[in-house]
């Protein structure tokens, strides 16, 4: 059978100027002409992409031991692809989904924080993934969570997003269709019993048998909550059962892509929310079609790879896998398709993470895992992983949890939860999957964290990251053109991430840069000046006075972060500042940013 012409960028070499000027003009135009084609289900692979909610792969038997059984999740993998490293960029909902539909990073174009108290606009020039889709002639339906933190028109994205969107819904039979389902069978709320429900409803797993997490307390009610969720688990297999059998039944299984996949980490605590592998290693099976297997080069069904994917590389893939342009100024790139070997997939050995405000919590957590080692910087280490969430303290174990640590009945692993957390952690994720044990300080690992560090540090200043400035500053200043504003301060944010990076110098070193940041001309060099003392903690004592001008700062966030610092360390009491600041701001959001 004749098929559709793959698109692809063109590569004019750099010595030829004028190619180099039409290539923008000539993307264009191919995706003008791909639009325009009369396309079929047979000339292009439809695309489903099924995901289970706050899901990670701890809870799949295919991908971790102890995890529930999926036959259907199975099956898919037999007749596919099963990938050990797939990861969501971040670990809740509306970030994690919003990186899936733009391909792009969070901080780089200001949708890093959940709930968003403003929204960003999409990068100039740039459409989310199923717009693209939706113009090169693809039905496209998403059945019906959107969640998004960039502002787009629902219209030019889908051509229905609704409880009853299906591809079956498409005017076309033989119009290609690229489809998406959440499912909330395993979502955070599912764990909101209560206590009448933990004491009568039995589970179908047996909660003595489950496999606790060693940095879970070792509890009945634990045990009957991680059962539940893995009951959860199967509801989801059932789920892809039944999609497998309706694309069957239309007669188009054989054309289409099927990606299952979690959306971020599982929801048993210390998952969703935070940046370690529990938040944001996710399962992924994708089955391949028998009709298409020509767009997976070099893999044999029924393998599995060990190649590290990431969200921003989902919607390249599904553009790939259409033959659609990869877009300029997207950060992902395919995984599958034309021109894409497995065997340069499985070279791939690098991820990049980032959590920030998790609804009222604030936290900022960057992270880079290459290879068997995960690296993660911490640049409010004094904020306990544990700090109130209304949300999280919803579920029975949460609040167990926190009551156990009141009262003194904790130690080692399942005690962290609710301690500082140290600057810098480094973990070997293979001999240590759960992340108990911190390397950063082990000299037999100095080579690998200095590399880790200064891969992070790159990273963040290369995007630039726009966390380095306070929520609110950027609620103020940058939601116009988050991205634009990115790349218009990248030198001030260098800068910021400078004074950040102090937190990782002994202080006797950093003090000297501290002092003088202290008493900068630029708001948001103090900002961070005050942020990195109150790393250092007690430590930082002799630079009390030195701070304590900024409690009459100009800028209220400066103002909050001395008073957090001065605080930390005994000199004043912080709430003389804090709640008066909270009752008469007009900024809601450095209310939110000081109730923390």
């Amino acid at each position: 059978m004749l098929r559709s012409p793959i698109i692809e960028t063109s590569t004019g070499a750099a010595s030829f100027p004028p190619a180099l000027i039409m290539r923008p003009l000539l993307r264009s135009l191919a995706l003008v002409l791909l639009a325009s084609l009369p396309v079929s289900a047979a000339d292009r692979p439809n695309i489903v992409w099924i995901v289970s909610e706050d899901n990670s792969i701890h809870y799949l038997r295919h991908f971790f031991d102890g995890g529930a059984e999926t036959p259907a999740i199975e099956a898919l993998a037999a007749h596919g692809l099963t990938f050990d490293h797939a990861f969501s960029n971040a670990p809740v909902c509306s970030v994690a989904r919003t990186t899936l539909a733009t391909m792009c990073y969070g901080p780089r174009i200001g949708t890093q924080f959940h709930r968003r108290y403003a929204m960003a606009p999409m990068p100039e020039g740039q459409k989310m993934v199923s717009a693209y889709l939706k113009d090169a002639g693809y039905y496209t339906s998403n059945n019906a969570k959107t969640d998004y933190n960039a502002e787009v028109n629902m219209k030019e994205v889908w051509d229905d997003t609704s409880n009853k969107a299906d591809w079956r819904n498409r005017p076309d039979p033989k119009q290609p269709f690229f489809h998406m389902q959440s499912h909330t069978q395993t979502h955070e709320s599912s764990l909101h019993f209560d206590q009448k429900t933990y004491q009568t409803v039995k589970t179908s797993h047996d909660p003595a048998a489950v496999k606790l997490a060693p940095y879970h307390p070792d509890t009945p009610l634990f045990r009957y909550t991680h059962a539940r969720y893995l009951d959860n688990q199967q509801i989801i297999d059932g789920i892809v059962a039944d999609t497998v059998a309706k694309l069957e039944a239309d007669g188009v299984l054989e054309d289409t892509f099927i990606f299952y996949f979690g959306d971020h980490g599982g929801v048993m605590p210390r998952g969703k929310g935070y940046a370690y592998e529990s938040g944001l290693h996710v399962p992924l099976v994708v089955r391949v079609p028998e009709n298409f297997k020509h767009l997976v080069e070099g893999a044999d069904l029924g393998s599995r790879l060990s190649g590290f994917v990431s969200f921003i590389d989902f919607g390249a893939t599904a553009l790939q896998l259409a033959g659609i342009a990869q877009p300029a100024g997207i950060d992902g790139k395919p995984f599958l398709g034309h021109g894409i070997p497995i065997s340069e997939v499985n070279q791939r050995d690098e991820t990049f993470g980032y959590a920030n405000r998790m609804d009222e919590k604030y936290d900022f957590v960057r992270t880079i895992w290459k290879g068997r080692f995960q690296y993660i910087r911490s640049f409010e280490p004094w904020i306990p992983d544990g700090l109130n969430n209304n949300y999280r303290y919803k579920m029975l174990a949460y609040e167990e949890w926190r009551q156990l640590w009141k009262a003194g009945q904790l130690s080692g692993p399942p005690a962290q939860f609710f301690e500082p957390k140290p600057v810098e952690m480094l973990f070997d994720c293979e001999a240590d999957p759960h992340q108990v044990t911190n390397l950063a300080n082990d000299p037999a690992h100095a080579e690998t964290l200095k590399n880790l560090r200064s891969r992070l540090g790159q990273q963040l200043r290369a995007m630039p990251d726009l966390s380095y400035y306070p929520e609110s500053h950027l609620v103020a200043h940058a939601m116009d053109n988050p991205t634009a504003f990115g790349q218009s301060h990248k030198d001030e944010i260098a800068q910021l991430a400078d004074t950040a990076d102090l937190a990782l110098l002994p202080f006797d070193e950093a003090k000297p840069q501290l002092e003088a940041a202290l008493t900068s001309d630029n708001a948001m060099v103090r900002y961070w000046a005050a942020m990195t003392c109150t790393a250092f903690g007690e430590t930082a004592a002799t630079l009390a006075d030195t701070a304590k001008p900024l409690l009459e700062d100009s800028s209220e966030i400066v103002r909050v972060r001395a008073a957090e610092f001065l605080g930390r360390i005994g000199a004043i009491d912080p709430q003389s500042v804090l709640v008066p600041l909270v009752n008469t701001t007009a900024d809601p959001v450095v209310a939110t940013e000081a109730l923390n």
